[in-house]
């Protein structure tokens, strides 16, 4: 049987035992009292956003030349081609939440990972060919990144 007051919360019964009040506790009510303020605007900040700026206004312009060359026979195909694209990753991002929400497969499919990670690494750190080719391409990677070419 459970006890409900003013002051209380009746807990629900476990089996066996008998169900118990707890008195509630609630914080005074307080006001919050928030002020904005507009920040002046730093240099590097708005360094930063002519460069963002800059960026996007060179890829639309390159967008624009290129739709403007494309032949107007093609538009469609072009049009066609970047729904379905659109499509095909809504449809796969989907797919991969459905099969994330099933605990068999999705814990399968994590030891399937961990396997071929394994199996990968092992491969590299073992075969003295394989080292040295990871390593140049690691290096060259890392020279292309740097601009150290």
């Amino acid at each position: 049987m459970a006890l409900a007051l003013k002051s209380s919360v009746a807990l629900p019964k476990r089996a066996g035992a008998r169900a118990a009040a707890r008195p509630v506790l609630r914080a005074p009510a307080r006001k919050l009292v928030i002020r904005a303020s507009a920040e002046p605007s730093t240099p590097a900040s708005n360094e930063a956003l002519e460069k963002i700026q800059a960026t996007a206004n060179e890829a639309w312009t390159w967008v624009k030349d290129k739709w403007s060359t494309t032949e107007d026979s093609e538009k469609p195909a072009v049009v066609g081609i970047i729904v379905g694209v659109i499509v095909a990753q809504i449809a796969i991002g989907a797919t991969i939440d459905v099969v994330d929400r099933i605990p068999i497969v999705n814990k399968l499919l994590q030891l399937v990972g961990l396997a071929v990670t394994a199996v990968f690494i092992y491969k590299i750190t073992t075969d003295p060919e394989e080292r040295t080719t990871v390593k140049s391409s690691i290096t060259g990677f890392l020279k292309e990144v740097t601009g150290d070419k």
